[in-house]
Order: C-alpha cells, then structure tokens, then sequence
C-alpha cells in the first residue's frame, strides 16, 4: 500500500509498539487475574492455581522453537512481518470464541488446553511485534521504546485482568471471555489499516516454485547468523542467558500467589479488579518512567536498581504476614498500597531490561534471538509459578516471600557482565529470507 508510514515517525513507532504490546498483555491479564481468582473461589489449592498459570505461560518459554520461521518466512508477498501479526491476532480472537463456547465446570482440562493453543498463537504473535521492533526502533529509542511496549503489555494486563473481573462480576465470568475477544479485535484492526513492516519491499523477487530449493541455503545462512549472534559477538549475548533465567527481582506480588492471596484475606471481585487496572496502569507509567531514566543515567545501573527496589514491598509483605498475625496482620488497603508500590518499580525495569537484551541482539536474526531471551524469560516466570504456589501450600505466605525476595540478589550480581554484543563482528554471509514468502 503507498502512502506514510506510521512507523518513520518516533512518535508513531512509539506508539505504535506500544498497543501492539497491549494485545500481548490482554490474555496474560485474564489468566493471571480473572482466571486465578475465579479458580480460586471455585475451591482449588494455591499450588494448582499456581500451576495452571505455569502452564499458561509454557507457549511463551518455548516460543524460540517457531521463532525461526518468522526471520525465515518474512511473508512480504502480504506485508511482511504484519502479515504474521495479522493472522496470530486473528487466531488469537478465534481461540477464545471457542474458550466461551465450553463448559468451564464440566470441561476443565478442555479449557486449559485451548487457552495453552491460545497462547501458542499470542506468543507467535510476540516473535513476529519484536522482531519488528528490533527492525525499526533506533538504536537511542530502545528504552523508551520498550518503557512503551512493556507499557502497552502492562494496560493490556489490566484490561484483560481487572477489567474482565468487572465484566464478569456484572455480567458473569463467560461474557468477560467476548470481552476480551473485542479487546483484541481492536488492536487487529488497528494493525490491519495503519502498521506497515518497512523492511518489506514493492516487488517479490521470486516465484513460489523457488522457495523449497532455496530453503536449505536460506536456513544454513540464518543457523550461521545465529551461531555469530550467540558465541561470536562477545560475552554478553551468552551472559543475558544466563540473566533470562534468573528472576526480574522479587517477583511475588505479580503472581498467581498475589491473586490467591488478594481471595484469601477477603478482597471482593470488585476490589481485585480495581487494583489490578490500578497496578497495571501504575506499571504502565513505571515502564516510560524507568526506560527514560535509564536512557539519561545508564540502563545496567538503574535496572541493578529497580530490582532491588522490588524487594521492599515484598519484605514488608512478609512481615505483616509473619508470627502469629497471618492473613489477618494484612488490611486490605494496606496490601493496596504496598501492591500499587511493587508494580511500579515492576513497571521501571521490565522496559530498561528488554533494552538490554536488544543491545545483546544481532539484528540479522532478530525474531530468533531476541525471542530467545524473552521466551527464557517466559520460563522463569512458569517456573516461578509453580514454585510459589508450592512453596505457599508447603510453608505460607510469609515464608515464599522472603524466599522470593532473597532470590532478587542472584540477577543484580549478572548485571555488570552484560555488555553489548559486538557488532564488528558479522555474520559470514547475509541470510535470506525464502524467496516467495519473504
């Protein structure tokens, strides 16, 4: 299509990226709050909860395995990398129409499988928004990029979470599925008229009948671009592995156990879904604010920062809740406020953090490497999960949290040795993306 590009302006990729991150944010929110809390209130065990938003999560730990077919498989016949955000969005939608069609009481193990297939596609979706992201923002835009992106995911948290809580207190919890469906189908649309992939030229130089012949030539190019990337552009790429799967600091009052809790010491839907939009919308604000600061005073310092600032509220979460005094020793706008602290300072190192990882990235293979470290980063977060629910079950609140919050120091100390990969080292040969679907 002719005419402006949304993405040549800073302002438009700014904002730009920042509500494609919101369709990445609506499912996770409706899992990790409305579901949570629903599953809560319907008997199950902290540790089940817990395990189901692990299991959420595991499309997006694993993401890196498909991750190569949108570097190798650029589609410019149909507009590049938005044709593969076009069509995940779009089975994105459909997934969940079929979620609302079940059973939820009767077919559980159904609903868990489609909203697994569900995520299969938000995460491609992911891959496909980075590797775009890498592609188009500049190089003194990547923190403020990211403050917007992870922003964007942030919102798209509280409208999938608290704002399907609310839907559902009024209308009931299968109209919040519809809800959220609609969410969706706007940033689609969105996506549909105004994002184009500026990568993708006028002309397609081949015809499909090339496209199998050239498939072993293109994939050795990209396997030796992604060997360059890891373990020939210095220490730092290898090093942010290690970091990925390291906790983001404390982590617990952003999980399934924060929703379990906020049910156990007596919070209404209706308050729930309050703090979560006010959390997310609080992180929102977190993530510009930590990605501009980091910007001006150095992305490595101030991220060793916002990790350690996550741990205080954490601390006095498990001090109110330690001795005798257990979920009663918690006012509920106590944990709302202390709530509202921790997600900010969440909100301020996830978009500084995602920019390191993008200094870590060799642009030529973007989808895949940068979607390496965040789907390792997906994991930690289904591992962190599991542990935490188990950890609440087997001990209680107060012990998982400080647990949760010691963990915190093992990341700061990896900060100093992540260092930008080298990029006077190149790959030997530019990869190519197959002929008739790039």
């Amino acid at each position: 299509m002719a005419g402006k590009n949304i993405l040549d302006s800073k302002r438009g990729r700014l904002s730009t990226f920042g509500l494609l991150y919101v369709s990445e944010g609506i499912p996770l929110g409706f899992a990790a709050v409305a579901m949570a809390a629903f599953m809560r209130r319907e008997g199950l065990e902290v540790a089940q909860v817990g395990a189901f938003v692990a299991a959420f999560y595991l499309p997006w730990a694993f993401k890196w395995a498909w991750a190569p077919l949108v570097d190798l498989i650029g589609l410019k016949r149909f507009g590049g990398r938005k044709a593969w955000i076009v069509l995940c969005q779009s089975l994105m939608i459909i997934t969940l129409y079929a979620v609302a069609q079940i059973d939820h009481g009767n077919q559980f193990d159904l609903l868990i499988t489609l909203v697994i297939v569900h995520n299969i596609f938000a995460a491609t979706n992911d891959v496909a928004i980075d590797s775009l992201a890498v592609n188009t923002l500049h190089p003194d835009e990547r923190g403020q990029g990211n403050g917007f992106m992870f922003g964007g995911a942030y919102i798209g948290q509280g409208l999938g979470g608290g704002g399907a809580m609310f839907i559902s207190d009024r209308y009931g919890f299968d109209v919040s599925f519809m809800y959220v469906a609609l969410l969706l189908l706007g940033v689609l649309v969105f996506t549909l008229f105004f994002v184009k992939d500026p990568t993708v030229s006028s002309q397609v130089a081949e015809k499909s009948a090339e496209v199998w012949r050239k498939f072993k030539e293109s994939l050795a190019s990209f396997l030796r671009e992604l060997r360059v990337g890891f373990f020939k552009s210095g220490p730092g790429p290898l090093v942010g592995v290690i970091f990925a799967l390291l906790p983001f600091g404390a982590m617990s009052l952003s999980s399934a156990v924060a929703t379990t809790l906020q049910v156990d010491i007596g919070m209404s839907d209706s308050q729930i879904a309050q703090l979560n939009v006010a959390s997310m919308v609080v992180s929102a604000f977190g993530c510009i604010l930590g990605g501009w600061l980091a910007d001006k005073l150095g992305r490595r310092k101030m991220l060793a920062a916002y990790y350690a600032m996550t741990t205080l509220p954490v601390l006095y979460m498990a001090s109110l809740l330690g001795g005798d005094a257990e979920l009663g020793g918690v006012p509920i706008p106590v944990y709302f406020a202390t709530s509202i602290a921790f997600y900010l300072f969440t909100g301020m190192h996830y978009g500084t953090s995602a920019a390191i990882f993008m200094g870590l990235t060799n642009p030529a293979i973007a989808a895949t490497q940068f979607t390496g470290f965040m789907a390792l980063r997906n994991l930690t977060i289904s591992y962190t999960q599991a542990w935490q629910g188990a950890a609440v079950d087997a001990w209680n609140y107060s012990a998982m949290f400080y647990i949760d919050a010691g963990l915190a120091i093992l990341p700061i100390l990896v900060i100093p040795f992540l260092r930008e990969r080298d990029s006077s080292i190149q790959p030997p040969t530019a990869g190519a993306p197959l002929p008739e679907a790039g």
